[in-house]
Order: structure tokens, then sequence, then C-alpha cells
């Protein structure tokens, strides 16, 4: 059983076309990237506006922002990290990382020393991945852009890494493997170098895509879709893992008539209780106000 109603849940921003990737700022107003190379700004009380038109052939995906008020996402189709200003300028983060191509970044996420951790789902590109949806290789990895502009690689041999969340003790980063329906757990050494990646959670009734999580260690995870016969089906899921790993359902939508293919979430509103979800397939964001309070984000603090 759900523990939220679809009645609890709440359409908020209508008119924001298929965004993969939400962030809320400390002013509660909330921005992702739609499939059509526009990112969109919502304000508290749901009013939509485009920030900026992305260059020819971008694809926006994960996003976040850094404590100037830059939004930071990844970019499918540049195949690189790129910035947004508050102004609407765009430029380059990076497009590799020591000799790994960002082919496919999917998610970003900064550490409190404002390290941005990225997701590189695989080594092939968006036209060719979706053949390790079917038959799973072992191809994504996890990045780290440090704030002195070094970079290194977290992690590799990671199946089909999506959405990346730092745990409120920033002890370890944390990955979802998309084609394992799983949650592997990077620990990070007070050295700065990490740990060997391990299963934190498993058996997901559903592909995981995107994370969040609450101050007391809660995890909050999207599962948007299911692999059938190596064909992908709506699943329009929400569940949360425990700190023991342990995941139950958090809301369940079978006809996707709130959350449609919901790739993202992140915690916003007064207190970092209302909970946000980025809906692929949808023409909106969705909410649900919770009973937990949101581990603030690097920009949020």
């Amino acid at each position: 059983m759900a523990t939220y109603s679809l009645d609890q849940v709440e359409i908020f921003g209508r008119g924001v076309l298929k965004a993969e990737g939400v962030v809320i700022d400390k002013q509660n107003y909330v921005y992702g990237g739609g499939r059509n190379g526009i990112i969109y700004r919502v304000s508290p009380d749901g009013q939509v506006s485009e920030l900026c038109s992305l260059p020819a052939g971008s694809i926006p995906n994960g996003i976040t922002m850094d404590r100037q008020g830059n939004l930071v996402y990844c970019d499918l189709g540049k195949k690189a990290m790129m910035k947004v200003s508050p102004s609407g300028q765009v430029s380059m983060i990076a497009d590799r990382v020591r000799d790994l191509p960002l082919t496919l970044p999917n998610f970003a996420t900064y550490d409190a020393d404002g390290n941005l951790y990225v997701s590189n789902s695989s080594t092939r590109d968006i036209n060719s991945v979706l053949s390790e949806m079917a038959h799973p290789e072992p191809n994504g990895a996890v990045v780290c852009i440090r704030r002195n502009g070094t970079s290194e690689i977290v992690a590799t041999g990671i199946y089909l890494a999506n959405g990346t969340a730092i745990d409120p003790k920033e002890e370890a980063v944390y990955v979802l493997e998309s084609t394992r329906h799983d949650c592997l757990r990077i620990p990070i050494r007070k050295d700065g170098s990490w740990g060997k990646p391990e299963v934190y959670s498993r058996d997901f009734p559903a592909l995981p895509d995107g994370m969040a999580f609450a101050a007391d260690g809660t995890l909050f995870v999207t599962l948007p879709a299911f692999i059938r016969d190596g064909k992908m089906a709506p699943a329009h899921q929400i569940i949360q893992v425990d700190t023991n790993g342990k995941w139950s359902t958090l809301i369940d939508d079978p006809k996707g008539e709130k959350l449609f293919f919901p790739t993202n979430c992140a915690f916003g509103g007064p207190g970092l209780q209302d909970l946000y979800f980025a809906n692929l397939e949808g023409d909106h964001f969705s909410r649900v106000h919770t009973n937990f309070h949101g581990h603030p984000l690097y920009h949020q603090r």
C-alpha cells in the first residue's frame, strides 16, 4: 500500500513540457529543462516562464544549482556538463573527465565542498544506449569535477548509471543502476578518495531514475518505467528507502494521472517538506507535502 494517495499529489506548473530534472532554489522557484531545449522557471504560486532556450542540439537531462544561482545540467545532445547563468547565458563546464568522454551524462549533485559528482550512464550515446535496457552492460561511471577544476573518475563498471545523491552525513555518494533495479553506495573517505561501490538497496519493482535524501537519511527514488521484453512500459511510481536499505511504496499512479514517467525529484518549499517530481512524458511538475524534511542541497544551505 502506498503511503500517499493520488489525492495528496498536486499538479504544479502546468506548461513545463517533458522535463527530466527538477531543482528548487532558496526562494522556492522551481526549474527544469524540457526535451524541447527550454529551461523553465516556475514561481512558488505555479506560474510558468521560460528562463532561456538552450543552444541547438541540446537535450537537458538532470539538473542542479550552484551557490551563485547558476543552473548546472547534464546535456545529452552536447555530451557535456553545462551551466546556465541567472540571466540565461549558457556555457560548458566539461565534456570529459580524464580519458572518459561524457557520452551520456545523466545526473549531477554537489557535495558540501562544492565538488560536482556526475553519473555517465554509458559509453554509448543516446542513439544506441537503448540496447542496454534489454541486455544490461556495465558501461556506466561516476566522476567528480572538483571545485578547483581538476577531475577524477570515482567508479566504473556501473550498469546504466543514473541518479546520484550525497547522503546527509557526506559519507558516501549514491548512484542508481537502472538496468539492475538497485542503488549503489560509494564511500567517501576522509582524504577525499573513494571506496568500492556496494549495493545499498536492491530489487526495486521498476527501473529507478532519480533520488533525493531526507535529513533523517530516508531516500526517495523515482520509478518511471518497467522493462518488458526489451521494451519500456510505464510504472509511474515513487518508493522510499529506509536507512537499512529496505524500500516501500510512497506513491503509485498506475494510470499516470499526476505522475507521468517521473524521472527526478527534489525537496523544496517551507521547511523543505515538499517533494517535487519531474515528469519526462508530462506537461507539468508534481509535488506532495510530506512529513519529512529534505536534506538541503549545496545551493540551499
